[in-house]
């Protein structure tokens, strides 16, 4: 069982989704759930979603202790694939199910956020704060959220400073510090967060869409350009680093029309 999951783990690194899964079918034992789940991946990266999707389904009956855990998959596997609002339904069906789960509470509100649903976020992420105050990804997120979806900075910046206080290092943290300080307006301040961020997260696209409006609005232009040009050269899809292109009315080459 080990050989044949781990074989199959080769054969998929290896571009052979095929081969692995003929490997993750054999696996039985300690690895059978993880290699069913990779066979969900393939059949749905494969274009048999349905398959996968009932697969899923049929492993949720059989491993009632790894639900939760098994609709997390089936709608990162969604959303993942750009059905988003497929994706809501899977998780509202999980919440419906195990109610005030904080794993599936986290994890569709930051699926709110990235479909632009701010009620979603805070129903979901207060909830959540409810549960465990000291969440500091909860509370990041939510004041990230607030920050960047609505007028209501001063109550993001109180939510990001209490995830800065119980996460004082962290990447993600320090960039929502620099947006929310963006947003209010204290420009060299958002500069100093986010080249912390940047410093700590040098290959996330989010965080260098973020400093480079910074240093845009502070006129610092060509190094802003600068940072945007190499995101977009590592993440050339990426929505959201995109989105703030265009509405700098950036061309493709990165000068301005």
């Amino acid at each position: 069982d080990d050989a044949a999951y781990y074989l199959g783990r080769v054969e998929e690194l290896d571009g052979k989704p095929e081969a692995a899964s003929r490997w993750y079918d054999k696996v039985r034992g300690a690895h059978a759930l993880d290699a069913r789940i990779r066979l969900t991946r393939i059949e749905a990266q494969g274009g048999d979603l349905t398959k996968a999707r009932e697969r899923l389904r049929q492993l949720r009956d059989q491993n009632r202790k790894q639900a939760v855990l098994l609709f997390l998959v089936e709608a990162e596997l969604l959303a993942e694939m750009g059905l988003n609002p497929e994706a809501m339904k899977v998780y509202d069906a999980a919440l419906a199910a195990y109610p005030d789960d904080r794993e599936l509470l986290y994890a569709r509100g930051l699926h709110g956020a990235a479909m632009q649903r701010l009620e979603v976020v805070e129903s979901d992420l207060r909830r959540l704060l409810d549960l465990e105050p000291d969440h500091a990804d909860a509370l990041n997120a939510l004041g990230y959220s607030l920050a960047d979806m609505s007028d209501r900075y001063t109550e993001a910046l109180d939510l990001i400073e209490r995830a800065l206080a119980l996460k004082p290092d962290e990447g993600a943290i320090l960039d929502s510090m620099g947006w929310v300080q963006y947003r209010l307006g204290r420009l060299e301040s958002a500069l100093d967060y986010l080249r912390q961020a940047s410093a700590k997260l040098p290959d996330d696209p989010e965080v260098a869409a973020h400093l480079g409006e910074v240093l845009w609005a502070l006129d610092q232009r060509d190094e802003a350009r600068q940072v945007w040009d190499k995101a977009r050269a590592a993440s050339p899809e990426h929505a959201y680093l995109l989105r703030v292109l265009d509405r700098h009315h950036l061309a493709p080459n990165g000068s301005q029309p």
